[in-house]
């Protein structure tokens, strides 16, 4: 973690839980009288990269990566490459770097002293920061900054993780902390206290001009020619890969065994004789001659995992394939010593080619169907069970899935994770009109030319910053911080997120195949029928273990507590008939389980740092 306490007067008390906190583990950069910054090294391989001097000072401990002259990836020296730069060309540097990463840097200039924060480009790190009187306080760890200041529940953000999964930034479940959005860097002059939130790195989409080429290779090559060459780089470090026989993972790994010498570590986690992913992931293993790790995850190891996920995650966020992915990143920490690397595969749906991409004329059909139908249908099913379980009866499911949200901007439906209306969400209008403010306020700077972007551009810029930054990538993200394993996402590199706005639609999409870019490249290691099979997701068995006792009655017991706060937006009610439901083994529907996970992690999370 990195953070630091920067101040106009000297707050002694902040300053003095400040240094309570800060114990043996972390170290401090000073800044002269006017505060300073702290680190610790979680990642053994990996020590923190600082940079002093007169005129800068630049703290990180992510892999900064950049391309050299010949088109290679090489790691940058924040001495000799990065502050230099930051001197001589100030911010334009930051959009240099390819990999994710998360920076502070203090710019000295005469006795003025300007500070500028930076979160991941489209992954899950942000940078945390609190205002006070005397100046500014901050972290790449929101749990951090609630040992030092109380967690005050923001209900906004309560309704968000509930309805769309996440938490928009800047807001964050706690009023009195803020986060540097994705791609983003906060400046904030010292002095004054003037601050701005940045955009530096903005995507681009030709594709939406551009004719389909008769010849498609060459549209793939660009792809083909990064992900190779940034696996030769990453090889360099003897990572291990998270194999869920998906495709995504499947390519990657493939391009990491064509450029390594020797065999690499790949990671898998099953769920029992019934987990259909296991054979794909076991036949890429064995063609690749990987050393091959697989944790069985039973159920009993669902409800020991369940306080280690809490404990372990940077912030709250509905995702409850969370489990297996904790499971994998501990097994990983105990039985495979000489790695403290994982790379993981999410991005690859959401640059390549997912669902959605295809939904535009579902979306408006549903946005056209009026509002007070929707909650009129919605009355009328409260107290059906047709809106909690799977239905057979087609007819009764569409008019069902019609009412169950009506979105503000409907380009969001299918960010909308749970049945609002039929939840009773829809009480709070003005939660909601907050939420999709925030969202739409920094969706809309993530393109240059936004307001003239395509369906498709659109949907895929909510995809990325959205789905896979704010909750795929969390899964992994700050866990394995947490253990201390770095955690790499290749396909959301700088150069990917570029090159995939070149590629036609009609090819993410080709025929019906999702994701056909990755699904062709793949053709060079594995046959058609590993590649275009039904696939169906790494995904936990969570509703049969709502169907255990101790596991319902666990849930239970934190969502209807006296000091619940998710019943302060849903009826006790409702949760309880839902947990009697899931008790009894009725096939809920998918966004159920979505609304309960949610509901418990949320709760869980705000119960274990409120104690702090």
């Amino acid at each position: 973690m990195i953070g630091g306490f920067i101040f106009r007067q000297e707050n002694m008390d902040l300053a003095k839980k400040l240094t309570a906190v800060l114990d043996e583990s972390f170290k401090t950069i000073s800044c002269g009288e006017r505060g300073f910054l702290f680190y610790d090294d979680p990642y053994q391989d990996f020590p923190t990269s600082f940079h002093v001097s007169d005129r800068i000072t630049v703290l990180t401990q992510d892999l900064l990566v950049r391309r050299n002259a010949h088109g290679n990836y090489v790691q940058t020296d924040i001495d000799k490459d990065l502050a230099e730069s930051l001197i001589n060309r100030n911010t334009e540097v930051y959009n240099e770097i390819v990999s994710d990463f998360r920076l502070i840097v203090l710019e000295h200039t005469g006795t003025e002293l300007k500070l500028y924060l930076l979160s991941n480009r489209a992954g899950n790190g942000r940078m945390y920061y609190s205002y006070i009187d005397s100046g500014i306080l901050f972290a790449s760890d929101i749990r951090f900054l609630l040992k030092i200041l109380p967690l005050q529940v923001n209900d906004t953000a309560l309704y968000a993780i509930l309805k769309y999964g996440a938490v928009p930034e800047p807001m964050t479940i706690s009023h009195n902390i803020s986060a540097v959005p994705a791609a983003h860097y906060l400046s904030y002059a010292i002095a004054n206290g003037q601050k701005q939130t940045i955009p530096y790195f903005q995507f681009e989409f030709p594709c939406d001009h551009q004719p389909v080429a008769d010849n498609i290779d060459p549209i793939l090559q660009p792809v083909r020619e990064k992900l190779v060459k940034s696996a030769q780089f990453i090889g360099k470090y003897k990572p291990a890969i998270l194999i869920s026989g998906g495709i995504d993972s499947s390519l990657y790994a493939s391009y990491l065994n064509q450029v390594s010498d020797e065999p690499f570590h790949g990671i898998n986690c099953t769920f029992g004789d019934d987990d259909l992913e296991f054979p794909f992931a076991q036949a890429l293993a064995d063609k690749l001659r990987c050393h091959f790790h697989v944790g069985r995850m039973a159920e009993k190891d669902a409800l020991n995992i369940l306080n280690d996920t809490v404990k372990l995650t940077g912030h709250p966020y509905s995702d409850f394939s969370v489990l297996p992915i904790v499971f994998i990143l501990k097994f990983m920490k105990n039985h495979i010593k000489d790695t403290h690397m994982l790379i993981e595969g999410n991005g690859g749906d959401d640059c390549f080619g997912f669902p959605d991409l295809a939904t535009q004329n579902k979306f408006m059909l549903k946005s056209r169907f009026p509002g007070i139908l929707k909650i009129l249908v919605a009355s009328a099913f409260k107290e059906s069970s047709s809106w909690k379980i799977e239905s057979q009866h087609k007819f009764l499911a569409g008019i069902l899935a019609l009412s169950d949200v009506h979105e503000i901007i409907p380009k969001n439906y299918f960010l909308t994770l749970t049945p609002v209306n039929f939840l009773g969400l829809n009480r709070y209008k003005s939660l909601d009109q907050q939420v999709s403010q925030v969202m739409e306020d920094i969706f809309s700077v993530f393109a240059k030319d936004f307001k003239h972007l395509s369906y498709e551009a659109n949907i895929t810029i909510r995809q990325l910053m959205h789905v896979n930054s704010r909750r795929w990538a969390a899964k992994a993200h700050s866990v394995g911080e947490s253990l201390g394993i770095r955690v790499i996402y290749p396909y959301i590199w700088k150069d990917i997120l570029l090159e995939q706005g070149r590629i036609p639609w009609t090819l993410k999409i080709n025929n019906g195949v999702v994701k056909w870019p990755l699904k062709h490249l793949l053709e060079e290691f594995m046959p058609e029928d590993f590649i275009y099979r039904k696939k169906s997701g790494f995904v936990p068995p969570f509703k049969r273990w709502l169907t255990s006792e101790s596991f319902n009655h666990l849930i239970r017991d934190i969502l209807l507590s006296a000091d619940s706060n998710v019943t302060r937006l849903v009826s006790p009610k409702i949760i309880d008939d839902l947990l009697d439901y899931a008790l009894q083994g009725k096939n809920l529907r998918h966004a159920i389980l979505n609304f309960l996970w949610g509901a418990l992690f949320t709760e869980m999370w705000i119960k274990t740092y409120q104690s702090n």
